[in-house]
């Protein structure tokens, strides 16, 4: 449910989404339902991860791992 209270934290998880987003795109990679999200438990900023199949999720994985 929308709380307008929560249109600024709405905002940076959006904001957040983006930044992951050209940063992912940089690297080869899109996660399909990347966007920020309301609040659940706490009043802080969230992005949603989700959408992405498990072989984009793997690679995603590798990638990371090989530069770590």
């Amino acid at each position: 449910m929308y709380r307008p209270q929560y249109a600024a934290v709405l905002a940076e998880g959006n904001q957040a989404a983006r930044d992951l987003a050209e940063a992912l795109k940089l690297a080869g990679f899109s996660l399909p339902s990347l966007y920020g999200d309301l609040p659940t438990i706490t009043d802080k900023a969230l992005v949603h991860l989700g959408g992405a199949s498990a072989e984009l999720v793997r690679e995603l994985a590798a990638w990371i791992r090989e530069r770590a």
